[in-house]
This record gives structure tokens, C-alpha cells and sequence, in this order.
């Protein structure tokens, strides 16, 4: 019986340990997410409504790069085509939340965007050289 106690408390504080870990994650992700969204809103001009929303997109997209550097770490490439594939899905979501005109200027702005947005992921910045 003292042993089944034992476990159930070893297992609980495993529990306790791991949510608070968790926790601090998700923090951090809703402060960056915070912060890319007040970058983002002096850009391309925000209303409050829309920044609500944007906050909340980039919060879930920040999530889903922490999943897939995770998931993916051990495969470059394939870790690179999910990325890619997560922002798009995120321009398209923005697109439905923006105005014309916003989201054009997220388009114009989505280099820098997208260094500031990324999760332990190196910035793939194609460069051109001059004369070309």
C-alpha cells in the first residue's frame, strides 16, 4: 500500500513538473506573439479588432513551428518544407482577417516577418547581388 502511495506521488510531481515546464512555453510563445504582433501592427497599420485576431494566429503558428522544430529536428529538409508549408497557412488565414491593403503590406514586409516569427529555424533569406 506505501508503495502505491510512493508512486502515485512520484507520478504527480512528474505531472506537476512537466505542466509547469509546459507552461513556461506557452508564455514565452504568447509574449512573442505579442510583440511580432505589435511589430506587425505598426507595419501594416492594425486596428485593435484585427490585432486581436492577428495575436491569436501568430500565437497558433508560433505553437505549430515549436511542434514541428521539435518533430522535425533531425530532418533539415523536411523540417524546411513544414515551415513552408505553415507560413502559408498562416498568410492565407491573414488574408481572411486583413483588409486589401493590409495584407499587401504584410506581403511587402513578409522577409523581415518571417525572421522575427520563427522558432529556433535558422532565416532562409534568398539574397539577390547586384546587377541581377
Amino acid at each position: 500500500m506505501k508503495r502505491l502511495f510512493s508512486l502515485l506521488i512520484a507520478g504527480g510531481c512528474g505531472l506537476l513538473s512537466f505542466s509547469a515546464h509546459a507552461q513556461q512555453g506557452t508564455d514565452k510563445l504568447r509574449s512573442e506573439a505579442m510583440e511580432v504582433t505589435r511589430h506587425l501592427a505598426s507595419r501594416i497599420a492594425l486596428d485593435d479588432a484585427r490585432s486581436v485576431q492577428v495575436r491569436r494566429l501568430t500565437y497558433d503558428r508560433l505553437v505549430q513551428e515549436s511542434q514541428i522544430n521539435t518533430m522535425y529536428g533531425d530532418d533539415p529538409s523536411m523540417r524546411q518544407n513544414k515551415l513552408r508549408v505553415a507560413e502559408q497557412e498562416y498568410a492565407e488565414k491573414l488574408k481572411a482577417v486583413l483588409t486589401e491593403a493590409q495584407f499587401q503590406r504584410y506581403l511587402a514586409s513578409t522577409v523581415p516577418a518571417q525572421s522575427t516569427l520563427s522558432v529556433n529555424k535558422p532565416a532562409a533569406v534568398p539574397t539577390k547581388t547586384a546587377g541581377h
